[in-house]
């Protein structure tokens, strides 16, 4: 039979994952949105629920790709090189290589809110020690996968205390290195952390979930929301209990809407939310360029709000456009064969690796795709089987 956009079906196991993901995606588009809107005097409304949109994104995207990479720990450190590590730090050079050259030859525009300008000739040399607001994440997701590969063998409870004293470190401004990138990377380990060694457990939770959960979880949000509205983002813990609560309301919000068709753009964006994520910054940062030549500052609330809603949606729609239009170029989204067959891309393993179930599409599938296809990440599709943009004020991309 067939069903009309407003009736329900029975979710695929894990469908929740991608709508999480295009929910998180939309949030930094919009969050990036705000800022720079911002920086052209605009008085944008999503900037006043900063607390919000700082709480959920980010920590969604490290759970869900610690739970696609639970099983690194039994790798080899040359298999985890080849299959994993070598596609992200090449992503992250890549993108950071194409971000320099897209602000030499568009003058006049700065990518960069607090940070060292694109232009700059120390920017592209210095990305392994003081990463871009940009890209950080991509950075992240390899020295998290790491780390994780190091402390595999320590107890579970051990990784978990370990990394959530980190996190709050940072997020209680009790550790800041001065550069966001740094910052967020430590702000973030403990969910990716989280996913790795809960992941079963996070699966069943959200299977098992009723609706009077997700109506706790907005609750303990709103209360722990306050806390932090209120000025006790520096009290320890308190920022880590937010964004885990946020987390886990976005989870069961998007495990609920998974049922409705009408969302299915939702779990659209979640797929592409890897190249919408690389590609976003060069559809808003001209497009606020222009909006910086008129005299935004005698805009009504009105107009400036329209303006942002609207150019949050321009920015998502012609980000999954150039998505599309760039998908030919593989390169752009995985090392190329030559790298690697290459001496650097090549590790011959001792014994076989675990290879997961063939994926439908985070995050993703834990291994690197077959030479030449997309890298998966927590900003793509995740595996057909499973079920299942911080600090606080100095963050600001």
């Amino acid at each position: 039979m067939a069903m009309t956009a407003g009736s329900t079906a029975p979710p695929a196991r894990g469908g929740w994952t991608d709508p999480t993901k295009g929910l998180a995606m939309f949030m930094v588009v919009a969050y990036h949105v705000t800022l720079y809107l911002q920086s052209a005097d605009v008085d944008a409304v999503l900037g006043r629920a900063k607390a919000v949109f700082e709480l959920f994104p980010m920590p969604a995207f490290f759970l869900i790709a610690g739970i696609f990479a639970g099983r690194h720990g039994e790798f080899r450190l040359g298999d985890l090189w080849r299959r994993r590590l070598l596609s992200l730090l090449y992503l992250y050079v890549l993108w950071s290589v194409v971000r320099t050259v897209f602000y030499l030859v568009v003058p006049g525009l700065n990518g960069e809110l607090g940070e060292i300008d694109a232009t700059d000739p120390l920017a592209l040399p210095l990305i392994l020690l003081w990463p871009s607001s940009s890209y950080w994440f991509l950075y992240a997701l390899f020295l998290f996968t790491l780390l994780r590969h190091l402390v595999a063998r320590a107890p579970v409870w051990a990784q978990l205390a370990g990394s959530g004293v980190v996190s709050t470190l940072f997020t209680t401004g009790v550790v800041d290195t001065g550069n966001i990138g740094w910052n967020r990377v430590g702000a973030l380990f403990f969910f990716f952390v989280l996913g790795a060694v809960r992941a079963q457990w996070i699966r069943r939770a959200v299977t098992a979930a009723r609706p009077v959960h997700l109506l706790l979880a907005l609750v303990a949000l709103a209360v722990v929301t306050g806390l932090i509205v209120l000025g006790l983002s520096s009290v320890p813990f308190v920022v880590l209990a937010g964004q885990t609560v946020a987390v886990a309301t976005g989870i069961l919000v998007c495990a609920q809407l998974v049922r409705f068709r009408a969302f299915s753009r939702l779990s659209t964006l979640g797929t592409n939310s890897l190249k919408v994520y690389l590609l976003h910054l060069y559809v808003i940062v001209p497009a606020v360029a222009l909006i910086g030549l008129a005299d935004t500052a005698a805009w009504p609330r009105s107009v400036a709000v329209g303006v942002q809603v609207a150019l949050t949606a321009a920015t998502l729609v012609a980000s999954l456009l150039l998505a599309r239009l760039t998908s030919r170029v593989r390169w752009l989204y995985a090392p190329p064969g030559w790298l690697r067959r290459s001496r650097l891309g090549t590790a011959r393993p001792s014994t076989p690796a675990p290879v997961p179930a063939p994926v439908a599409g985070p995050p993703e599938a834990v291994l690197a795709p077959p030479t030449g296809t997309p890298l998966p990440s927590p900003l793509a599709p995740p595996p057909a089987e499973a079920p299942v943009f911080t600090p606080p004020e100095r963050s600001r991309e």
